[in-house]
């Protein structure tokens, strides 16, 4: 199971980490022996797996990887690392005290002493470090002493401070240091709330079919599973979409799949080949039939919507608007059309009760730039949920003239209004930023990569985002991985 998600044919979710757990004991040399072997060929990093399963299993056999986690990186250890190395106290105790040895006294130990700290155990050569470590200058050794808790700590915190000239800054700190030793009751074995694994991972995930060669990735969608095939299918995005066998396949797919769900979706990748004629007679014949499935209609939207000159297919998107169960996907093909025909449209439902029709007005909003409502996003910037979306939408489309100096004055004040970016979220900016500059037949400023595609038969979106950017969407792929268009 481990060889298989870690090749991206199986998602890391709770049905693997069941199979795993349940085994309890048993899987223990298995989880060993896979961290102990070479994983550079991996496809897919479970490092954070193997982390998590060893903390929830408190299995002192994975100390070694855990220690290797440390040597590979002292100077950032993540806080799931030390909550792990905690969760076994003193079994932890041998194995850091040797990797400092081994990294030596000085800087280069990193953050092993922190780590010491953190494992609430009273130990002599955990307190004997940390002392020499003060004895030796170390600026951070009178904190790591605070930490671990040891009123024996006082007396050399003391002479510490009476070997520092009287106005150094650092006497007043290391006074209060001691006085908070002075006081401390602290049981060095208190423990914080049990871990749990589960919270962390979803129930149900597909493995990440992107990252598989094409000719996986076919053979996943003949699978018995709907979930694996519209998962298969979703991978199949951009660039691969237009391999010939995947195209050929996918379009076999939207006319003949059992479950309505992937023939939908495969309609809709279909968007970059929308411009084929025998594609887009296809889409336009599922779109315009009044009783084809709703999914299958909005899929084909989706895929037409860089046609909506075509009074068939405007005319098409209106209608599954005007129904409530296909409005999400009207707003997604109005959205992704550019065209201020349907710019009545969006706005009223960014106050919408279902969560993927607001989503969806959001990004229309965005890209057909309704400045107008742009100040309705910001509140979005504070919900999880919509805070990627709205934050590329309002790129797009706040007030302001489009020209390169503006573009960088609106970075900032995104930032500002967005309460600081979160991981990737700068990213994601900039590549509205520059889009927002493209269509308006200007050159981006933020992206070092070329365009890679300029021709007449690409849709207009895949001409606007490089396909090494992040994805629109804030999925945190590669746009060439994700929506690709």
């Amino acid at each position: 199971m481990l060889e298989a998600a870690s090749a991206g044919y199986l998602g890391v979710d709770h049905r693997l980490l069941r199979a795993i757990l349940h085994r309890s004991e048993e899987a223990i040399p298995d989880l060993v022996r896979f961290a102990s072997e070479p994983r550079e060929e991996d496809r897919v990093n479970l490092d954070d797996l193997l982390l998590d399963l060893f903390h929830q299993l408190r299995a002192p056999a994975g100390l070694p990887f855990l220690i290797e986690l440390i040597r590979r990186d002292p100077l950032d250890i993540d806080d799931d690392l030390v909550e792990a190395l905690a969760n076994f106290g003193p079994a932890a105790v041998d194995p850091l005290l040797e990797l400092l040895q081994e990294m030596g006294r000085g800087d280069e130990a990193g953050d092993v002493p922190f780590l010491l700290t953190q494992l609430r155990v009273r130990d002599s050569r955990i307190f004997d470090e940390l002392i020499g470590r003060l004895e030796r200058g170390d600026q951070d050794a009178a904190l790591y002493l605070d930490m671990y808790g040891d009123p024996a700590a006082i007396p050399a915190l003391e002479a510490a401070s009476e070997r520092l000239p009287p106005d150094d800054i650092e006497r007043p700190r290391i006074h209060g240091f001691i006085k908070h030793l002075a006081g401390q009751h602290r049981d060095p074995e208190v423990r914080d709330e049990p871990f749990d694994i589960w919270r962390l991972y979803s129930k149900k995930e597909t493995g990440p079919f992107d990252l598989l060669p094409n000719r996986d990735r076919l053979a996943l969608l003949d699978s018995e599973s709907a979930e694996v095939r519209l998962a298969a299918a979703s991978a199949s995005r951009g660039e691969d979409a237009q391999d010939e066998k995947i195209r050929a396949r996918l379009l076999q797919i939207a006319k003949t799949d059992p479950d309505v769900n992937v023939r939908g979706e495969c309609w809709e990748l279909l968007e970059e080949l929308s411009r084929e004629p025998e594609v887009r007679r296809a889409l336009t014949a599922v779109l315009t039939d009044s009783n084809a499935p709703l999914e299958e209609r909005g899929g084909a939207a989706v895929a037409l919507a860089q046609h909506s000159d075509d009074r068939k297919i405007f005319q098409a998107i209106e209608e599954l608007y005007r129904d409530p169960r296909s409005r999400a996907k009207a707003l997604k093909a109005m959205g992704r059309s550019f065209d201020k025909r349907f710019a009545a449209y969006p706005a009223p439902h960014l106050d919408d009760p279902d969560s993927e029709i607001k989503k969806q007005a959001i990004w229309a909003v965005g890209y057909m730039n309704l400045s107008g409502e742009a100040s309705r996003l910001v509140p979005f910037f504070d919900i999880e949920q919509f805070r990627a979306d709205a934050l590329f939408a309002y790129a797009l489309c706040a007030p302001g003239e489009t020209s390169k100096a503006y573009v960088r004055s609106l970075m900032h004040k995104i930032d500002d209004l967005a309460g600081g970016f979160k991981v990737d979220e700068e990213e994601l900016v900039e590549v509205a930023l520059d889009q927002r500059l493209v269509l308006h037949g200007k050159d981006p400023v933020f992206s070092d990569e070329a365009e890679d595609d300029e021709s007449d038969d690409a849709p207009a979106v895949s001409r606007k985002v490089g396909r090494n950017d992040p994805c629109p969407c804030g999925s945190g792929k590669k746009y060439k991985k994700c929506c690709g268009a």
